[in-house]
């Protein structure tokens, strides 16, 4: 009974130790301050408080923490793209070794140059990007999206066209291999390149396994295109084909009230017996 009194006693002396020597952490009381200013609103306040805590605990288990959130200050609540700027290359230098979170931080520092409009900054982030996606289809798939949205702004169609083909010729999933040729058929339907933009569409069309939603949006892509073209026999065919599936069907009524009325088609004279040959 003795043994197992003192047993009890030291087991309880132990935690306490622990939950002392834990409680000890220099950065201790400045991520609990910064979590409670944080939660509360108080931007500045919980931003000091994250400072604090990287600089006296280089080692810290919560520096993941913080950085993440002086990231996130900075770039939504402050709009200071400059300072997301030196706090991501930061955080890449401390925590680019893990592949996700390397890919996590690049993409974000893309982004945040695109916004301060250095694009060549921006594509040499999305590029480290794929490179941290080589095991991981899905980060790629976002990164190449990402780049031809860019490519597109910079008017670089030839770069956006290589990279969208990339994209589908590598994607393993039905939707994801839809998106890419979208992406394509959109950016070909901006330069009037009209039959390079149906060529992606039929091809994206001809995919099993694709959601209604998805081959709605393709196929109102390629009704544009044939109402572009002037055939709108062709266009009416196609909208109707959606009505049902479309996300918005009023959008697709819309528009079908809008096109012109088609002459139905020309019935072939035929000649009498007597005339025939």
């Amino acid at each position: 009974m003795k043994r197992l009194v003192l047993f009890t006693l030291l087991a309880a002396a132990m935690t306490v130790v622990a939950a002392c020597s834990s409680d000890s952490s220099p950065g201790r009381e400045d991520i609990e301050r910064a979590r409670s200013s944080y939660s509360k609103g108080f931007y500045l306040e919980a931003e000091k408080d994250y400072e604090r805590y990287l600089q006296i605990e280089p080692q810290g288990e919560h520096r993941k923490e913080a950085w993440d959130r002086l990231s996130e200050i900075a770039v939504s609540i402050k709009g200071d793209y400059d300072r997301a700027v030196v706090l991501l290359e930061a955080m890449y230098l401390e925590l680019g070794e893990d592949p996700d979170e390397a890919w996590k931080i690049m993409f974000q520092l893309g982004d945040v140059y695109a916004e301060l409009g250095n694009r060549a900054k921006a594509i040499e982030s999305f590029e480290k990007c794929l490179v941290h996606a080589e095991d991981n289809p899905e980060h790629a798939y976002r990164t190449q999206l990402r780049m031809a949205r860019l490519y597109r702004d910079m008017g670089s169609y030839d770069l956006v066209a290589s990279t969208l083909e990339n994209c589908a010729d590598s994607a393993t999933e039905p939707e994801v291999k839809a998106r890419c040729l979208y992406e394509l058929a959109q950016s070909y339907s901006i330069i009037s390149g009209w039959n390079q933009a149906k060529k992606a569409l039929e091809e994206l069309l001809a995919i099993q396994g694709l959601s209604e939603e998805t081959h709605a949006l393709a196929v109102f892509l390629l009704a544009d295109i044939y109402e572009h073209e002037r055939d709108y026999r062709k266009t009416r065919e196609l909208l109707g084909s959606i009505l049902s599936t479309y996300p918005n069907p009023k959008v697709v009524e819309s528009r079908l009230g809008s096109l012109p009325d088609v002459a139905p088609e020309p019935i072939p004279l035929v000649p009498p017996p007597s005339e025939q040959p």
